[in-house]
């Protein structure tokens, strides 16, 4: 009775396997029009590098401290502490009036927080999402809150800048900061995810550019 072969290749075979898989891609290469050609390739990685830094912030912060920066509360604010892009919270009383936002993930609301130049973004509440007569929405609760999550200096909270404008135009501060509140760090697995895939998408299209070039170079 013939014995079982092994199911466990030989690494030499393995390796041999491997170096013939390399040598048949390079015949696919250097075969004409087969392949991506240079100037496609390094519009690939140019476009993935573009992205990459788009995504920068959002990466930096999933992987920044998840100790929050202490802003302060009523009568002790410390907003000389503020850094952008960090994880940071704060207790305050809001302002009598806020600015209701529709995004993808759901209804908030914009507050200021009196005596700071810091807003605030928060879920609204139930009875917040209702519509009055005139069809405007209610005046947010004036009860002080805490507020914990992503603070953003309005460089880098851009997106919110008619909302800066806003509350300058109707309060008379300046407002400075954003924080996003109940968005901590090291919990977007999503977009870290999409971050290594624009990189190692951008590597491939590096390594097809620089070897278009050399194949090009030997024909």
């Amino acid at each position: 009775m013939p014995m079982a072969e092994d199911p466990k290749q030989p690494a030499s075979e393995a390796r041999a396997e491997q170096e013939q898989l390399i040598a048949q891609l390079e015949r696919n290469l250097e075969r004409p029009g087969v392949g991506v050609l240079p100037p496609v390739a390094l519009v690939a990685l140019l476009a993935g590098l573009a992205l990459a830094w788009w995504m920068r912030a959002d990466t930096t912060y999933f992987f920044s401290s998840q100790d929050p920066i202490e802003l302060g509360a009523e009568g002790a604010y410390h907003v000389d502490r503020a850094l952008s892009n960090r994880y940071a919270q704060v207790h305050g009383v809001p302002t009598v009036r806020g600015w209701y936002v529709e995004e993808k993930e759901g209804s908030f609301v914009v507050l200021g927080l009196t005596d700071t130049n810091v807003l605030v973004k928060r879920v609204t509440f139930e009875d917040e999402t209702r519509r009055l007569p005139d069809g405007k929405r209610p005046q947010p609760r004036q009860n002080p809150f805490f507020a914990r999550g992503r603070l953003l200096s309005r460089a880098e909270g851009e997106r919110y800048e008619d909302v800066f404008r806003e509350y300058e135009t109707w309060s008379g501060v300046k407002p400075e900061w954003i924080l996003l509140a109940e968005q901590p760090p090291g919990k977007d697995f999503g977009t870290v995810s999409m971050f290594s895939f624009v990189l190692l998408f951008a590597a491939v299209n590096g390594w097809l550019f620089a070897r278009g070039l050399t194949l090009k170079r030997r024909r």
